[in-house]
């Protein structure tokens, strides 16, 4: 037994039986005493963990004294109601999530034999969960959540706006509002507004995913996780409702917003500025763009959810974010990876526009926590959990929407080859293209790393395993309007290249195309990361190779693909990556003048060194 265990079970009872008390509409001598030595209990845990080290030790600490501070809120309330809603909002929940956190610390996370069991019991709870008939007995349509550390101008924008745009009359939408340890006027605000359940707490905790709390709380058929850096708009929570009416296994809704303040090809662009001065200019662009069509709704394989619909299974204790990512970054690409491999769909709402003005509560516990170091913390976090690396497994593919226009394909039933897919995205991005057309497509998926197997087993119409790529025609015997190669060529088991882009060719109907990409480990980024420097490896680890990559001489293979299928027939793009490195231009002049390059070819050598990832499209003429 844990040190924790027996004081946590007594902890439970204490707070069982005040409950049933101040449930009963009193608050008697004997409960309060009992609240009191509860309170004193939670210091002494807070004391303890002080001296302890562990991935969660300084959030359950907090935890602890947010509980402590909670009771004597209660134990100081002017009425049994007042003293009921502090208990209920704030005490007990506090206690349940603190007794999960410690039995995961103690008991999963410092052994580290007993978590891929873990893993594989937490899938499996999520899969059950997605199957299971859904309750009906709740209370309420819809509850809303709106969590805050700091930034009250933005809480108040946003929660204006929720009263604005959502219809509350009705008694069916309940708002929770949970101030995370502001040090500003966020606590005063909060409790200025009319609704019942608040939660406020002393010390920030960074509320995952906005359901950590208020999870013992929500009593909607729906939740909805309301950022509150975002602003509500006309129609916004009908149109996310109405993709969980008409799709089944569906976790989350997600609307777009401006692009500019938001990352993974989730934005769209707009006409006003991300200012509270520009909001009724936003709000007219939202009234013409908020009009429900389900053509619009795009399945996705990651979403970051700064507003989200979700169905109510928190009665499930493993549908949560995982706690061990303390420090913001990843837990969506986490969560994300939960709900694909239990097959939960997750869907972009393209016809939901709502603002967003750009990571306000989580920015603020970024630089808090360390000046924005949770990238570089994080990341391995994900990596060891799930063995694959959350930002080269997305299997986002760049440009792709463009050569699906070119193709122009008429027929009303398209097949596609995925080669690879990751974790999805691009796969994704194919079927969404056709469904938006009226296109039916049947999609085929190789995948020869078995680690991403359970990411396609519900995207793909068919799955082919494979060890390696030499031997693909043995195993492939369709013809296909387009076969896409979704991981870079770099990181594939294919022993012979150009025979393998031949097996490909051979394998296309007439117009169709082969898409590729490959690392160009020879462009001026990729040279700097090689070098020794002062950006961290655990952000910018894409350098050679660790782990089996390999280097492609690109002027070669470009023109050995250009000899065996034409120059007509294969078009080369090259993409530029985020750069962390500056001076690109004086890097280039160096090589010139070092190579003595001649004026003419300059401009070629320019696209080498600035393309960080090489694309091919290969057309069956």
């Amino acid at each position: 037994m844990q040190w924790y265990e027996g004081i946590m079970e007594t902890a439970q009872t204490a707070v069982d039986y005040v409950g049933s008390v101040l449930d009963a509409g009193t608050f008697t001598d004997e409960a309060r005493q009992v609240l009191s030595d509860f309170g004193a209990v939670m210091d002494s845990i807070a004391d303890y963990l002080s001296r302890e080290e562990g991935t969660l030790v300084e959030k359950c600490r907090r935890y602890a004294l947010n509980a402590a501070h909670s009771a004597d809120k209660t134990l100081a309330a002017h009425t049994p109601e007042e003293a009921r809603q502090l208990f209920s909002y704030e005490v007990r929940p506090l206690v349940l999530d603190l007794r999960y956190q410690l039995d995961l610390e103690y008991n999963i996370l410092r052994h580290p034999e007993r978590e891929e069991e873990h893993l594989a019991e937490t899938l499996a709870a999520f899969e059950a969960a997605r199957k299971r008939p859904r309750r009906t007995d709740f209370k309420y349509r819809v509850s809303i959540i709106v969590p805050a550390y700091n930034k009250v101008e933005f809480s108040r924008c946003a929660i204006e706006s929720l009263f604005r745009h959502t219809d509350f009359s009705r008694g069916d939408i309940e708002l929770i509002t949970i101030n995370d340890g502001s040090s500003d006027e966020t606590e005063a605000y909060f409790n200025s507004l009319p609704h019942t359940k608040k939660i406020n707490l002393k010390h920030n905790v960074y509320n995952h995913l906005g359901w950590g709390i208020a999870r013992h709380i929500a009593e909607g058929e729906y939740v909805v996780y309301f950022s509150n850096d975002a602003v509500a708009t006309e129609h916004w929570l009908e149109n996310l409702l109405a993709v969980h009416a008409a799709e089944q296994d569906v976790f989350w809704v997600v609307p777009t917003c401006n692009e500019e303040c938001i990352s993974n090809a989730q934005g769209i662009a707009v006409d006003y500025a991300n200012t509270f001065e520009d909001m009724e200019k936003m709000q007219a662009f939202a009234a013409r763009n908020n009009v429900s069509n389900p053509l619009l709704w795009e399945e996705r394989a990651i979403l970051m959810p700064f507003v989200s619909v979700v169905p109510n299974l928190f009665n499930v204790p493993e549908i949560r974010a995982d706690y061990r990512y303390v420090m913001c970054d990843f837990e969506d690409d986490d969560f994300s990876a939960m709900l694909r491999r239990s097959g939960f769909r997750q869907i972009l709402a393209k016809d939901t526009f709502v603002h967003h003005f750009g990571g306000a509560t989580l920015n603020e516990v970024r630089t808090k926590r360390g000046n924005y170091k949770s990238i570089v913390s994080m990341r391995p976090v994900f990596r060891a959990k799930w063995q694959v690396d959350p930002w080269e497994s997305r299997g986002h593919l760049t440009f792709l929407e463009n050569f699906l226009k070119e193709q122009d394909i008429r027929d009303s039933h398209v097949h596609v080859l995925m080669i690879e897919p990751m974790f999805g995205e691009g796969l994704l991005a194919v079927r969404n293209y056709f469904r938006k057309l009226r296109q039916s497509v049947v999609i085929d998926a190789v995948v020869s790393d078995a680690r991403y197997l359970s990411d396609v087993r519900s995207m793909a119409d068919n799955i082919i395993h494979m060890d390696t790529l030499d031997h693909l025609t043995e195993e492939i015997h369709e013809l296909y309007d387009i076969i896409i190669i979704a991981a870079p060529l770099n990181n594939l088991p294919i022993t012979h290249i150009l025979p393998f882009f031949h097996s490909c060719h051979e394998h296309l109907r007439p117009n169709g195309f082969v898409y590729a990409l490959m690392r160009n480990y020879n462009s001026f980024e990729h040279t700097m990361e090689s070098l020794p420097s002062q950006v961290p490896y655990l952000v910018y680890n894409t350098v050679m190779p660790l782990d089996g990559r390999r280097i492609y001489p690109v002027t070669r293979l470009i023109a050995a693909l250009q000899e065996r299928f034409t120059e007509t027939a294969v078009q080369i793009g090259y993409i530029i990556e985020k750069h962390a490195f500056s001076d690109a231009e004086s890097f280039a002049q160096s090589i010139y003048t070092v190579l003595r390059i001649p004026e003419a070819s300059r401009d070629y050598l320019c696209q080498l060194l600035s393309g960080d990832v090489v694309l091919f499209c290969i057309r069956k003429v």
